[in-house]
């Protein structure tokens, strides 16, 4: 594969102002939450470049004929794909430390580590599958759904439901069973208007794929519980854990039936379901399981232990 250096210098100028964006955002969202973030994005680069440019042909093919659909018909080159995988990559990272609670986004890094450490999920990273599309949209919904703070301004707001809303609809075009997004949302974040709106411009942009023949009946990707299970172990631990120690502050939460907790954990149940009949939801488990393993933990804290002074020693 040859490489342009027009190309090349488009792809660097927008991952690197990506990088720096996030990095400055996330320098006052929880502590070494920026530091931890180009970790993960220098361990992804590190890997990627140790294993070379890989095989391209299976998402070259998807990113065409999404393309055909679409009525763009430019021919896309290998180049380009690879750049687009690479970003999609960034955005996958960048979407999991959004996924955190808002002032402890430094609890990424554990997503990031308990994910990537799982074989099963490094598997569909690389070599590159059209169900990269799938699950980075999936990610970035989640992130916009469980810690951002929709502005009260109506025209801000009206761009974040967008924004919203098409990355629902991506996700459900390459995996129809995220069709349990906007439901679980709308019915764990009671905001009528903005409720109103998202699942609109969901059911108008599902209603423009299925019309161009964009839904895809999901990926042919052979894995099984027997497999992943064992890789889950920690997320699960965790869970265990918060349940067994911290029996009365997860049962203060989730009394409330609203939020990012009850709604992580309404998708985790659906996902949970339709796995035992269908393994391609395994990944979007695992991910919803992980998200919901770390924020347990975090709502766990003992933040509010006063700690006695110790007086002076005598002399």
């Amino acid at each position: 594969m040859t490489f342009s250096p027009i190309r090349l210098a488009l792809f660097l100028g927008a991952a690197l102002t990506t990088v720096a964006l996030v990095t400055i955002h996330l320098e006052g969202s929880g502590e070494y939450a920026h530091i931890f973030y180009l970790l993960s994005v220098s361990t992804i680069a590190v890997w990627i470049m140790n294993s070379g440019v890989p095989n391209m042909n299976p998402f070259l093919a998807v990113v065409r004929d999404f393309y055909h659909k679409l009525g763009i018909h430019r021919s896309i080159p290998v180049e380009t794909a690879f750049y687009l995988y690479l970003f999609l990559l960034l955005l996958l990272v960048t979407g999991i430390y959004y996924s955190t609670p808002r002032r402890s986004r430094e609890l990424g890094f554990l997503i990031f580590g308990m994910l990537f450490s799982a074989p099963f999920f490094r598997n569909l990273i690389y070599p590159p599958k059209p169900e990269l599309i799938g699950i980075t949209a999936f990610v970035l919904s989640l992130s916009v759904m469980t810690s951002l703070v929709f502005s009260p301004r109506a025209l801000q707001s009206l761009l974040q439901t967008m924004l919203l809303a098409l990355f629902t609809v991506v996700a459900i075009a390459m995996e129809p069973w995220n069709a349990v997004l906007p439901a679980a949302f709308v019915l764990t974040f009671p905001r009528r208007r903005r409720n109103l709106i998202y699942v609109t411009l969901v059911l108008f942009g599902v209603g423009f794929a299925v019309s161009r023949g964009l839904i895809r009946p999901g990926f042919r990707e052979s894995m099984n519980w027997k497999d992943v299970a064992p890789q889950l172990l920690l997320p699960v631990t965790l869970i265990v854990y918060a349940i067994l120690f911290k029996t009365k502050t997860i049962v203060t939460i989730l009394r409330n039936s609203k939020g990012p907790t009850p709604f992580l954990i309404l998708l985790l149940l659906v996902f949970l379901t339709g796995s035992l009949s269908t393994a391609r939801l395994l990944p979007y488990a695992a991910i919803t399981l992980t998200v919901l393993s770390v924020r347990l933990v975090f709502h766990s804290r003992d933040t509010g232990r006063v700690i006695p002074k110790r007086e002076p020693a005598k002399t």
